[in-house]
């Protein structure tokens, strides 16, 4: 199988460096950087360089970008690629990019659509910072076209055999509003967090629980703003959710109730356990 992966940065570098390292497939890229490109030449990510204008004889195309750069680069390729090849992309909301996937589907219908989002990342961007083990330990979630059922199944194969943690189905819609709360939410949270007016007087003060609070505030304000203004009206409930949370901490300080302070940290605490325990029993299966 030739595979073709459009943007060479953190999610597309790693994925074409998994790809090389777990299946016999060949790999081919294209960035607009020409640095990017070097580099992943370098790293052996890439058998070598294609062109979206002249795809040639590619399988399948993976476009590593942002949803509104990604459904500009589909309109490029779909009219471009072979009988049977598959377009893929790696957005991290899913229902723009399904609804462009769908429009062209119904005008490319030789070619085929997959939504495809790996649940993985860092803080860090670009291919320098790309792995090819990033998405191991990851769930990858496929939102097929209802007409492309087919294809998604061949996409889930290839992560299979890419080694990846596992692969899930759902619905664009079911994808965003889980993604809201699941990724989005401690993205704000975290950006919030780290932006309080104290926080560089505190360093010294600091260990884990900072750290760990503020590892994902470290982003790409471009990326991130588009992901939330894609997805505000699922993200909008659960900032609401979170900050009537907070009010009620501050209601229980405030008002000296250590029961009802009490009672909420023990309520955390089990929503937490059972989390963890939800998550062994789910990688034992």
């Amino acid at each position: 199988m030739n595979i073709g992966i459009v943007g060479l940065g953190l999610i597309g570098g790693s994925l074409a460096r998994q790809f090389k390292r777990n299946t016999p497939h060949s790999v081919y890229g294209y960035d607009i950087s020409a640095d990017a490109t070097a580099k992943a030449e370098l790293l052996g990510a890439i058998d070598g360089v294609f062109d979206p204008e002249d795809p040639g004889d590619l399988d399948v195309v993976f476009i590593a970008l942002t949803p509104i750069a990604a459904n500009r680069v589909m309109d490029v390729l779909a009219p471009k690629l072979k009988k049977g090849a598959i377009i893929a992309d790696t957005a991290g909301v899913k229902r723009p990019i399904i609804r462009h996937m769908t429009m062209l589907s119904e005008r490319y219908p030789d070619v085929s659509f997959v939504g495809v989002h790996p649940m993985a990342g860092r803080e860090y961007s670009g291919i320098s910072h790309s792995t090819a083990t990033l998405f191991e330990r990851a769930f990858i979630i496929i939102t097929p076209l209802l007409t492309d059922i087919e294809a998604a199944e061949k996409i889930k194969e290839l992560f299979i055999q890419a080694v990846c943690r596992g692969v899930t189905m759902a619905s664009a819609s079911e994808h965003d509003k889980i993604i809201a709360y699941t990724s989005q939410l401690a993205h704000v949270v975290s950006s919030a967090y780290i932006q309080n007016p104290t926080a560089k007087e505190y360093l010294g003060f600091s260990a884990g629980s900072f750290r760990d609070m503020t590892r994902v505030a470290k982003l790409n304000p471009d990326m991130w703003t588009e992901l939330f203004m894609e997805n505000k009206d699922n993200l909008l409930p659960c900032i609401c959710d979170i900050i009537e949370k907070l009010n009620g901490f501050k209601r229980a300080l405030e008002s000296g109730d250590a029961d009802e302070l009490h009672e909420m940290l023990s309520e955390g605490n089990r929503l937490k356990e059972e989390a963890e325990k939800k998550g062994r029993e789910y990688k034992n299966e």
